[in-house]
């Protein structure tokens, strides 16, 4: 079973991290969220507290996991805030059905598949990761996740957080990033209603484009950690999206 917590009380809101994340990485914003929701928040495999996975993973599989948790606290419908790979795992479930995600927020994620160069990159950082372990890795690519003017303190947050995950744990993320399916379908056609987030700094992922009406898109002048690097205005986003103001 994955490390988890639960806080607060109201409707069920399920945060997923992404890769090089943990539970951690939403400090920022879980306390005005746990005074309106019911917050679990979930370290996947091989990141924060979780014990790292055994042999290669898919998007499906941690949405499965992550399925596990919510029948044993006996969650039937629940809000899914899921940052970077956390918004794939996001999409995924709601593709299969898992269970009745009655709202959504994408954080700094994407809908499309890793291009043949993106694939390429990723199984080379997961040979780097096999010889020279979590640390090297983390410290050569973490500035990549945030603004180049991010607060020094944000940056430094962000790599005790991915210094938190095993090498098991992050060769299996990057397999499982690989073998994505575009969701760029499934964005077009949902119903269930989507709020998107997108750093206008981030480099890390393709942008969501879609006429669909029930997905809703803000930006943050940020990079892809925009729950550390502007928290205030990444909360308010998600309480008004949840709570129905926007």
């Amino acid at each position: 079973m994955l490390n988890y917590t639960r806080n607060g009380s109201g409707e069920v809101v399920v945060l997923v991290h992404g890769f090089l994340g943990g539970t951690a990485i939403f400090d920022k914003i879980i306390e005005p969220l746990t005074k309106c929701f019911d917050v679990i928040a979930i370290d996947l495999p091989g990141h924060g507290k979780s014990e790292a996975p055994e042999g290669d993973y898919t998007v499906y599989q941690y949405a499965e996991d992550i399925i596990d948790i919510l029948t044993l606290e006996k969650v039937e419908k629940s809000y899914w805030i899921g940052h970077s790979m956390g918004g794939y795992i996001t999409l995924a479930a709601i593709e299969k059905q898992y269970t009745n995600i009655e709202k959504a927020v994408l954080l700094y994620s994407s809908d499309a598949p890793d291009t043949p160069e993106a694939i390429e990159k990723r199984a080379k950082q997961q040979e780097e990761i096999s010889l020279h372990g979590v640390g090297p890795f983390v410290d050569g690519i973490i500035h990549n996740f945030l603004a180049p003017d991010a607060d020094a303190e944000d940056v430094l947050f962000a790599k005790e957080v991915a210094h938190e995950a095993n090498a098991q744990g992050l060769v299996a993320a990057l397999g499982a990033m690989k073998s994505r399916p575009s969701q760029k379908d499934l964005m077009d056609t949902t119903s269930t209603p989507i709020l998107v987030i997108e750093g206008e700094q981030d480099k890390a992922v393709t942008p969501i484009v879609t006429s669909n009406p029930h997905v809703k898109k803000v930006k943050t002048n940020t990079g892809h950690l925009g729950m550390l690097e502007d928290s205030k205005t990444v909360a308010r986003e998600i309480l008004n999206f949840l709570n129905g103001e926007n």
